[in-house]
């Protein structure tokens, strides 16, 4: 009878390195919270470029090519100095028009003279300091304006909404002061000489905001160097400058 040998199998067992286990999974945890958030950020988010002149100093186009860019967030709730995009619902094209909130349902907004000689908008009252808005004494621009345009556009807003056959949908009181309704928002653009805004249509409909600015990259400025400075610190804005 042949005699058969049993050979037994011997395990090689080597230890697992736990820091290249540990980083390998948090490597992979980082990844899929990084593309979750990026899906997260496309579905809220809106881009496009800005055409018009009517926000600058904010926002600034220089044809096609060369305007800022801006990501809207259509998901959030807008309030006072937001930067909103409005669809007017009564345009023939639909067109969008991109305006800073300056009142809400509720507020009474006067746009007048101060002892000063400026203009000034006032809501509720109480005179708004808006550092924001275009200067038209350094512009070197004699035909803008600027805040004594709207103030025209105001009082002839005011004259409109007392017309019985008016199509206006702008409310005023006693006083002369405009009374944002329910479901209004009043708007202006920074530059107040060159915008069609809330002075000239009256209040927007809430339901015609489509959106509010969360981010403005500037022309010239790649997305990716942007959101990365944003979201980490991390300004690499620089290496762009090597590649060009």
């Amino acid at each position: 009878m042949k005699n058969y040998v049993v050979e037994t199998d011997n395990l090689i067992y080597k230890k697992k390195n736990f820091w290249l286990d540990y980083l390998g999974k948090a490597f992979i945890v980082i990844c899929a919270m990084i593309a979750i958030f990026i899906i997260v950020f496309e579905i809220m988010h809106d881009s496009a470029p800005v055409y018009g002149v009517s926000m600058q100093p904010t926002l600034n186009s220089q044809g096609a090519t060369k305007s800022d860019i801006v990501y809207i967030n259509s998901f959030a709730n807008f309030t006072y100095g937001d930067i909103v995009v409005i669809k007017k619902q009564s345009s023939i094209d639909s067109d969008h028009i991109i305006k800073r909130v300056i009142g809400m349902a509720g507020d009474t907004i006067d746009i007048k003279q101060d002892d000063d000689g400026e203009v000034y908008v006032y809501r509720n009252g109480k005179k708004l300091v808006e550092d924001y808005i275009y200067n038209v004494k350094t512009s070197g621009d004699p035909n803008n304006l600027g805040m004594r345009q709207t103030l025209e556009n105001f009082i002839a807003l005011r004259v409109a909404s007392r017309e019985p056959d008016g199509t206006s949908t702008a409310v005023f009181d006693k006083n002369g002061r405009l009374v944002v309704q329910k479901d209004q928002v009043f708007v202006l653009g920074d530059n107040r000489g060159r915008s069609i805004d809330s002075s000239v249509d009256g209040p927007f409909a809430v339901d015609e905001v489509v959106g509010v600015v969360d981010y403005i990259i500037p022309n010239g400025t790649a997305p990716f160097y942007y959101f990365l400075k944003v979201f980490t610190g991390i300004d690499l804005s620089g290496l762009s400058q090597l590649f060009k």
